[in-house]
């Protein structure tokens, strides 16, 4: 009986997520397409800056499009893909700043 809870509750966690997942997809989905202005399927910078003018940061900070274009852009095709903008944070092999020696 005990098996049989725990396999029960397991199966909820993972739908529960895999709900949750498709939600979030969904939210971001519909932010991208709001931003893509012209529906050509990517952003451009003046895209996002538009998008982001006027919003505020969690902290009450105003966005900064430059900022944030440049962590996603990874191809450095100065426009950003579905895929781009739904990333998280600075992609992998993508430099945060100079190193010094």
């Amino acid at each position: 009986m005990k098996y049989l809870k725990l396999t029960i509750a397991g199966l909820a966690m993972f739908a529960f997520s895999q709900t949750y997942a498709q939600e979030v997809d969904a939210k971001v989905k519909k932010r991208f397409e709001k931003a893509d202005t012209n529906n050509d399927k990517s952003i451009s910078l003046e895209e996002l800056t538009v998008f982001y003018d006027g919003k505020k940061t969690k902290k009450g900070d105003p966005f900064n499009a430059d900022k944030i274009f440049a962590k996603k852009d990874t191809n450095e095709d100065k426009k950003l893909s579905f895929e781009e903008f739904n990333a998280k944070g600075t992609a992998k092999g993508k430099k945060k700043g100079k190193k010094k020696n």
